[in-house]
């Protein structure tokens, strides 16, 4: 319940490397939403298969982090399965779009690991540009850019629809206009090609994979059941004394 309004963040992060902070180990179980997830080879690519592919992209790899990005991949993120005691960044406190790109800029530079981005098209256009800057600083993460059109994650409860809709940026050429590698895919045969080939890359690598257009991860689905279920759930009496301020 304090403000200091004359700290700056380099006298903050000073003060922070002097502290003789304790290490938190916690053994991670994950609830796996996606056992029942066929590949459906041939067939457009789905968001949970995406997060499956990349599983099984991770699972041997002992240099890589993830970043998250705010939306369906705040939620889908949960079941993606970071091995070998890696990182894993998702901004779940505020929630707001346009972090993970950044965000990875900088945990790759503090950290030394490869990131890989799981990002939404409309959060990366927020600030997904900043991965330009990738060649100057040395970095080189992997942009797993989820691509249906615009904010998918509101289509389920928005009323107009169409304020929905983003411009359809050419994801992968602009990856290689700013100096990095693009790929395309629409299937999880193409999605395993290109995260091999990204891995293989020395830049920075971005690929779009085009999904339908009201296609979801798993977990978001159940969220948005859940939230409009405790919405619909009839006001607790007062007389109860379960009333809240």
């Amino acid at each position: 319940y304090h403000t200091y309004t004359d700290v700056g963040v380099r006298d903050f992060a000073r003060a922070l490397l002097r502290e003789k902070l304790r290490h938190h180990h916690e053994k991670v179980t994950y609830a796996d939403n996606l056992r029942e997830i066929a590949a459906r080879d041939g067939k457009p690519v789905k968001v949970a298969q995406i997060l499956s592919t990349v599983n099984e992209f991770l699972a041997d790899k002992r240099d890589y982090l993830v970043v998250a990005e705010s939306g369906d991949m705040l939620f889908g993120g949960l079941d993606i399965r970071v091995p070998h005691n890696n990182a894993y960044f998702a901004q779940g406190f505020y929630a707001s779009m346009g972090f993970a790109v950044p965000a990875a800029l900088g945990a790759q530079i503090g950290s030394g690991l490869r990131p890989l981005v799981m990002c939404g098209d409309g959060g990366f256009q927020m600030t997904g540009p900043e991965i330009s800057q990738a060649p100057a600083k040395g970095v080189n993460p992997i942009v797993v850019l989820i691509n249906n059109g615009g904010w998918g994650i509101f289509r389920p409860i928005a009323e107009r629809r169409e304020l929905l809709e983003i411009p359809p940026w050419p994801y992968a050429q602009l990856a290689r206009d700013w100096g990095g590698e693009g790929f395309e895919a629409t299937t999880v045969d193409q999605l395993r090609d290109a995260l091999r080939a990204a891995h293989d890359c020395k830049s920075f690598a971005i690929i779009d994979v085009r999904v339908e257009r009201d296609d979801l991860s798993p977990v978001t689905v159940k969220y948005i059941k859940a939230a409009a279920k405790r919405s619909q759930a009839p006001a607790e009496h007062p007389a109860r004394g379960n009333s809240r301020a």
